[in-house]
């Protein structure tokens, strides 16, 4: 049984991953990161905003079924999902194509400034909902994988934390090509 300390260490990992790649992306001038590859495929900045959709959602979604209730603890099929699911993001090469509440808005200007703020908000507002909560609930399904479904909570950063690193890949990637 995980405990809210153990989420926290796990979410504090993922930020300080975060922190190093925008460290990283601040040496970058704008408009590196808000170009697109020759080949196709998203960049730096609409990575980011991935990032910041996909985790606005899980937000969204926990902070639903907090209000509304009758979340249950997560069994050892949920585990096993997130481990799949760890593992399916985790070997190079193979492609996903983002789940649509996942996808970000076609055609929209944001600024790799902007993507930023964005992201540092979301993840102010996560670390602020997981240090209310109590360690009762920290087993309890209160994320929803588009694809593998119903998750823990602590299941649910270790995924964003996978999916973050999968990205930070591709990323260094599209730096590369631009």
């Amino acid at each position: 049984m995980a405990g809210k300390k153990q989420l926290l260490q796990e979410f504090s990992k993922m930020e300080a991953e975060r922190l190093a790649l925008m460290e990283h992306l601040s040496s970058q001038p704008n408009n590196k990161l808000d170009t697109k590859p020759a080949n196709g495929g998203w960049s730096v900045t609409e990575i980011v905003m991935h990032l910041v959709v996909a985790e606005t959602g899980a937000l969204k979604y926990m902070r639903k079924k907090l209000e509304f209730g009758g979340h249950k603890k997560a069994g050892f099929g949920a585990a096993v999902k997130q481990r799949l699911l760890n593992l399916a993001i985790s070997i190079p090469g193979l492609k996903f194509k983002a789940p649509k509440v996942a996808q970000i808005q076609e055609g929209s200007d944001i600024s790799f400034d902007d993507a930023k703020a964005q992201w540092n908000t979301i993840r102010t507002e996560l670390l602020a909902e997981y240090e209310a909560f109590d360690d009762a609930i920290v087993d309890n399904e209160l994320f929803k994988h588009p694809a593998a479904g119903k998750l823990s909570v602590i299941q649910s950063v270790r995924f964003m934390r996978q999916h973050m690193n999968r990205h930070i890949k591709q990323i260094h990637s599209t730096l590369n090509q631009v």
